[in-house]
């Protein structure tokens, strides 16, 4: 069995203030930097404001700004307007659409729609956002991504994320397809997220049934079961196992014996090495 690398490439309103920044660095914080080895050697998010303030990852701050350093060394940046940010910490970096030029993925919110993927591209020197996903549809209600594979194996990867992980909870999954975001499965009872918390990870990626195509692991909406899903030929569950405690940090992915594992982050600090 041929184990996939994880992707890193899933409150209550208050008064709208003036845009502040954190500190004199415009750092976001918890915010992780990408890297890659593409067209793209760098990416982060930048310009930290409380324009938005839903807080769900913790930090009262959101990004208002996107960063990129091409691989030929030509940087770039995109400003959202003044009702929108990137309520997000970690750009994901992936060629979606096999032209071989890298994407990046981020989870963009806005006042009036709420939140919705995007996908963001260098076109002709500058940066764009070139397709995003339908939006949550009203604001503060937020998506978490849950990684980037090719899903159904047809050779092009897939975009999954968990819509309302603490209110709906639905995986909905998508790809690139003529320069839109087009849907490709979603089933319910999910979630990657514990409300207020920075670890966005609660999710893992690799061929946990052996048929040479991605699957994903993602707890159930209570967070108490890993659910083990499989999208090839339409969703279904590989296996469900009851975890010891709520999952609530980041995940990791092993390898015991030849096989894929999952190492769970519990609540309370413990983990557990989950397998279907």
């Amino acid at each position: 069995m041929r184990a996939l690398p994880l992707v890193l490439l899933g409150f209550l309103a208050a008064p709208l203030t003036a845009a502040t920044s954190v500190n004199a660095a415009g750092e976001l914080p918890q915010a992780r930097t990408a890297r890659g080895t593409g067209t793209i050697a760098e990416a982060r998010l930048v310009h930290p404001t409380d324009r938005y303030r839903h807080f769900v990852l913790g930090a009262e701050v959101e990004a208002a700004g996107l960063q990129v350093r091409l691989k030929n060394g030509l940087t770039l940046a995109l400003d959202l307007p003044a009702d929108q940010v990137f309520e997000d910490r970690r750009p994901r970096l992936a060629d979606l659409d096999g032209d071989g030029r890298d994407e990046v993925v981020l989870v963009r919110s806005s006042l009036k729609t709420g939140s919705a993927i995007v996908v963001v591209a260098e076109r002709n020197g500058t940066l764009a956002i070139v397709a995003e996903g339908p939006p949550t549809g009203a604001p503060r209600r937020w998506l978490n991504p849950a990684g980037i594979a090719d899903f159904d194996g047809d050779g092009h990867r897939d975009i999954a994320y968990v819509q309302q992980p603490h209110a709906v909870g639905r995986l909905r999954v998508f790809t690139l397809r003529n320069g839109a975001l087009v849907e490709i499965a979603s089933t319910g009872n999910t979630s990657n997220h514990v409300a207020g918390s920075d670890q966005m990870g609660l999710d893992a990626i690799a061929d946990f049934d052996g048929d040479g195509v991605a699957d994903l692991a993602v707890p159930s909406f209570d967070r108490t079961r890993l659910r083990f899903l499989s999208f090839k030929g339409g969703v279904h569950e590989i296996g469900t196992k009851p975890l010891n405690g709520k999952a609530a940090t980041d995940f990791t992915l092993v390898t015991t014996a030849g096989h894929p594992v999952v190492e769970v982050g519990l609540a309370g600090g413990r983990r557990e090495r989950v397998s279907p």
